[in-house]
């Protein structure tokens, strides 16, 4: 059977943060929601004979804060989940989760619908930090949060940090970080903060109040090196885990691998065909009660165009600490790597770019500048 991952967006939050711009709602009517968990389930019904040939090895529900859902909501989309999908004996079952948002009882029925990882946004060690982010927890929420879900025997736990804050200094990263890695979560996840337009942040943020670049890389470099002293394996440009914990559900996207998503906004690669949905929840939710698709088709073809599909592959593996075997690229594609991209030797030279054991990949100051490296040698050509 074809391995896919799932994933269901939910779009709601207590409150928006001040850095995101993922299409997302403050809602506290929990009614909008339950009647959100129902159309979920609907369209669930109306599509799973699209996916009978399949079974599901990852489930991620991302956000948004899921962990907003109550408990009787989490029990009723897990059920609508099992009850349309083959799901897999051993799936990874992940759920982006908020401090303020958790307690016992919640984190027991995640447990019990099967839920096997967590991924816990911190962000920040410091309160001013949190509050400046627009965030809805303390420390002290969080303290609280990791310990119940260590004690109801959650043993695959991610922590979201994030860096180059405004006025922030590199000690007080580093004290996050520290912090972090005292708590030994099997994951760590850590950005570096973009200003995204249409945030608050973009209307708000002096851009002079940021670190400057040299500061950003010697976060990163340090953080890097850090980590790796404490025995975490960096996978992907911001993801470090320990042995054999990788998020298996975000593998997928990196090795462009197949995946089914649920939710406005969502975005799906199935049977060569990627397509999302409209990010309205309004438009949303009465499709599925008119009993129409809420396509919003990105790419309209049966399937994606053979340069487009090389462009993606070498971006994507590109992510991955692996990097693209140079073999593996010849036989998918009948050209090497240096022919199809001849400006990446540039970067072999300078030392962005590493060539070992047949394999090319960012070093760890290529990975830092990743974007502008990839932009020049896919789109300038």
């Amino acid at each position: 059977m074809r391995a896919l991952g799932l994933y269901i967006h939910i779009p709601f939050c207590k409150r928006k943060c001040n850095y995101c711009d993922f299409y997302s709602l403050s809602c506290t009517q929990g009614a909008q929601i339950s009647e959100y968990i129902n159309s979920l389930s609907v369209q669930f019904k109306t599509q799973s004979h699209l996916f009978s040939d399949c079974v599901f090895d990852t489930v991620f529900l991302g956000g948004g804060t899921p962990s907003l859902l109550s408990p009787n909501d989490i029990l009723r989309l897990f059920s609508a989940i099992r009850e349309n999908f083959n799901i897999d004996d051993n799936a990874e079952i992940s759920i982006e989760a908020n401090p303020g948002t958790l307690n016992k009882e919640k984190l027991t029925t995640l447990r019990d619908a099967g839920v096997n990882r967590m991924s816990i946004g911190l962000q920040s060690y410091f309160d001013s930090e949190l509050e400046l982010l627009g965030r809805i927890h303390t420390l002290s929420d969080f303290e609280r949060t990791f310990s119940l879900a260590r004690s109801e025997g959650f043993d695959n736990i991610n922590i979201d940090i994030m860096y180059a804050l405004p006025n922030q200094k590199k000690a007080d990263f580093l004290k996050t970080l520290d912090y972090v890695v005292e708590k030994s979560p099997e994951h760590i996840s850590s950005y570096c903060l973009k200003i995204e337009k249409n945030t608050p942040f973009f209307k708000t943020v002096n851009p002079v109040s940021l670190p400057n670049e040299d500061t950003q890389y010697e976060m990163y470099i340090d953080m890097c090196d850090i980590l790796s002293k404490s025995g975490y394996e960096q996978y992907e440009i911001s993801n470090f885990s320990k042995m054999g914990k990788r998020c298996k559900h975000n593998m997928k996207y990196w090795l462009s691998q197949e995946y089914v998503s649920f939710g406005p906004g969502a975005h799906s690669y199935f049977n060569g065909e990627r397509y999302s949905y409209s990010p309205n929840l309004h438009d949303y939710v009465s499709a599925i009660k008119d009993g129409k698709l809420p396509y919003a088709i990105i790419q309209e073809s049966a399937d994606i165009g053979e340069n487009e599909k090389r462009d993606e592959y070498v971006m994507l593996k590109l992510r991955l600490c692996d990097g693209i075997c140079e073999a593996d690229f010849k036989n998918l594609f009948g050209i090497s790597v240096a022919e199809a991209y001849p400006d990446i030797e540039k970067y072999i030279k300078s030392g962005h770019v590493l060539r070992y054991n047949g394999a090319l990949r960012f070093s760890s100051k290529g990975f830092f500048v990743s974007n502008y490296i990839l932009s020049d040698i896919l789109f300038n050509n």
